[in-house]
């Protein structure tokens, strides 16, 4: 059963929790998943020891950040991980930087649950590190995602990363 003390945030239908070590299964439901991988130029994780990897360097972030990327899951099925989401400390051009990060089965698309996840992730990251600039990183191909980060207000400021993903900012957000 879900501990309140895992809560990083909420909203009215989701529930957003630090990551737990038990979470791998549900870190390969959602990253294993072709579908959730369309734009992904690395595809779905091919097995569930490459879930466990990433799920390991998400923890980490977690102890040694006090930030990072969360479960969610609807209030109604506070068990049941429906998706990922939330910030992860990193370093763009040298500038310390939080990721906003959301991945989600297929059966919550279509539902606003992305952006309110989302949202929810942002305002709690500006509550923890409120000078860190924040940025989305999106290939240039996946229109879902990039048309998630202008809802949310981010722009796409004109760069591209190391690997080729455009960054998306908040207009005025000056890096730091």
């Amino acid at each position: 059963m879900l501990s309140e003390t895992t809560v990083f945030a909420a909203t009215d239908r989701l529930l957003l929790r630090c990551l737990a070590p038990c979470d791998g299964p549900a870190v390969f439901a959602v990253h294993g998943d072709p579908a959730t991988n369309r734009y992904n130029s690395h595809g779905p994780h091919r097995d569930q020891d490459r879930s466990e990897a990433i799920l390991q360097v998400w923890l980490a972030d977690w102890a040694e950040q006090g930030i990072g990327y969360c479960a969610v899951s609807l209030r109604t099925d506070p068990d049941t991980v429906i998706g990922f989401t939330g910030t992860r400390l990193f370093e763009l051009d040298g500038v310390p930087t939080l990721n906003l990060y959301y991945r989600y089965s297929p059966l919550a698309w279509g539902q606003g649950i992305a952006a309110e996840g989302a949202r929810a992730a942002l305002t709690r990251a500006a509550e923890l590190r409120p000078s860190t600039p924040v940025v989305a990183l999106i290939d240039e191909v996946n229109l879902p995602s990039r048309r998630l980060a202008e809802r949310l207000g981010l722009r796409h400021c004109g760069v591209n990363d190391p690997e080729g993903r455009g960054v998306y900012r908040f207009p005025g957000q000056a890096e730091k």
